[in-house]
């Protein structure tokens, strides 16, 4: 069955989500008949450089292409039988070349010796060149003198996210198109008619936590929205968005950032451990109080800016207070104090440290800025300054009072932490290494990158609907822990088990720190969770 963005890729320029000024020009150039043979589309992933390269080759080659007014000057019919071919890949006259894939100086001789001949039924060659800048610096050479003299039949379109990687020379000889990332505005839009088209109802709070997550990205957008309505019914809610994503809720995230600024910070330090003990992914938490931060600040500068929001009338009214009885320097302290934590989340083993440090650095430097900074400078001043010969003292033994109280008080969340993971669901558990094996092989089959790192984890135990992975490596937690690589292991187990839960990845750091032990099966069921888990078998 194919995905959203496959059923719903747009076939017209009209159709194109945002890129306004690329479709224009592309548009106008075809009427005028002013067509390069050589073009560059540069910008990050899933915005639409692919798919806006289809179009346009497949309106040069329209035999009836329909002319309009406005912006838009020419779209193609999608009706005449070099349309159909097009979207139907049944022409060799269009080619589309993952560079990943053919790197070498040989993969560019191959395509010299073809571009000569003449196209078997369309008008022009066209030649989709993706991730280009993987190429290798041979390859760019023997590419270099066909973009300087093509043949008149023959367009060439070069794709990449990482433009500094294509050498200067190949740069000026192509029309060069840079693709923005898109607008929450637009994603918001664009998924409000593929949901109308699915009939799925999907209230606004879903669409704000979705196209947040999509960082400017249309594809990334869709495929969270066809991973959710693949686990959900019909009726999707911001709140089982929140759950599914690991996100917090609307109402979570304006009361932290509210308690935040009234230096409330017994409230704020609970509130985060409530946060991870519900399975919130405290990375993207911390992104979004990071970008509610900055919305109070520009509502600051500029009261008069209006904000799309999906936020109630109620907190709409609380953010709007807190705009205007807090001092900018107050929100820009916050910002970094928040945007340093975001930094020190990514291989951090405990995952809420760096909120709560963000938050009580916050809070010191608010009630005693002056002792704060003080203190902080002493200690700077220890750390870095020379210790004379004459005047130096015989050296005592520190202090260890204050240390071993924290360490006291960190030993013991932490084996709190691993009492709560110990009381796992053995028989949920259970049926989950049962079926280990098949939950590698559907992971292998939709995505080869999560498999690889997920093949060298384990699973350690199930508590609260949260299933917990250990890995051995921050890379492979990282990358398990994303949201849409979390969204597809969830669905396949899901699938396999018929148990709807949440995913956890932690390191071997992390299970010394937390303690935990799996103890979720008996002795006599370690060998066949051992062949489960590593994919064995027995051999006579």
């Amino acid at each position: 069955m194919p995905t959203l963005y496959q059923k719903h890729r747009p076939l017209l320029f009209s159709e194109i989500t945002g890129q306004k000024h690329i479709v224009q020009t592309l548009s106008n150039s075809i009427k005028n008949n002013r067509i390069g043979q050589a073009y560059l589309f540069t910008g990050s992933r899933g915005i639409g450089k692919t798919t806006l390269a289809r179009i346009f080759a497949k309106t040069v080659n329209c035999l009836n292409p329909v002319k309009k007014t406005g912006e838009i000057s020419v779209e193609p019919c999608n009706k005449c039988s070099n349309c159909k071919s097009i979207m139907e890949n049944k022409t060799i006259d269009i080619n589309e070349i993952d560079a990943a894939s053919h790197t070498g100086v040989d993969n560019i001789r191959q395509l010299k010796e073809k571009i000569n001949l003449t196209p078997s039924s369309l008008k022009y060659k066209i030649y989709i060149i993706d991730e280009v800048h993987m190429l290798s610096i041979g390859a760019f050479n023997a590419l270099l003198k066909t973009l300087e003299e093509p043949p008149a039949h023959v367009i060439f379109i070069l794709a990449t996210t990482e433009l500094h990687k294509i050498p200067e020379t190949i740069i000026s000889r192509c029309q060069r198109f840079n693709f923005n990332r898109l607008s929450q505005k637009q994603i918001i839009k664009r998924l409000k008619q593929i949901a109308k088209k699915e009939k799925v109802e999907i209230d606004d709070l879903a669409l704000e936590i979705i196209s947040n997550e999509a960082e400017g990205g249309m594809r990334d957008a869709e495929s969270i929205l066809n991973q959710i309505i693949a686990l959900e019914d019909k009726k999707i809610t911001g709140e089982e968005v929140s759950q599914i994503l690991g996100t917090s809720s609307q109402n979570h995230l304006v009361d932290f950032v509210e308690n935040l600024l009234k230096n409330d910070i017994k409230t704020i330090l609970n509130q985060i451990a409530e946060l991870q003990n519900e399975g919130v992914y405290l990375i993207n938490f911390n992104k979004t109080v990071l970008s509610l931060l900055r919305t109070l600040i520009i509502q600051k500068i500029n009261p008069e800016i209006k904000k799309t929001s999906i936020f109630s009338k109620e907190n709409s009214k609380k953010l709007e207070n807190l705009s205007k009885n807090n001092e900018i320097q107050n929100l820009i302290l916050a910002v970094e104090l928040f945007q340093k934590s975001l930094n020190d989340s990514k291989d951090n083993p405990i995952p809420q440290l760096p909120l709560e440090l963000a938050s009580i650095e916050f809070y010191l430097k608010q009630n005693k800025p002056d002792d704060f900074e003080e203190k902080k400078e002493t200690f700077k001043e220890k750390k870095t300054s020379p210790i004379s010969p004459k005047k130096a003292e015989p050296i005592k033994e520190p202090e260890k009072t204050e240390p071993k109280i924290q360490n006291k008080k960190v030993k013991a969340d932490s084996q709190k932490t691993a009492e709560n993971l110990l009381q796992s669901n053995p028989a949920e558990f259970k049926k989950i290494l049962q079926n280990w094996t098949k939950i590698l092989d559907s992971v292998k089959a939709t995505n080869h990158s999560i498999y690889a790192c997920l093949k060298s984890s384990v699973p350690v135990g199930l508590k609260d609907n949260i299933f917990y992975i250990k890995t051995n490596y921050s890379f492979h937690k990282n990358r398990l822990n994303d949201n849409k690589n979390k969204l597809t292991i969830i669905e396949i187990i899901a699938k396999l088990t018929q148990s709807k839960m949440k995913i956890e990845v932690i390191t071997e750091d992390q299970l010394k720190i937390l303690e935990i032990e799996n103890n979720s099966a008996g002795d006599e069921d370690v060998f066949e969770n051992a062949l489960q888990i590593t994919g064995g078998r027995i051999v006579k």
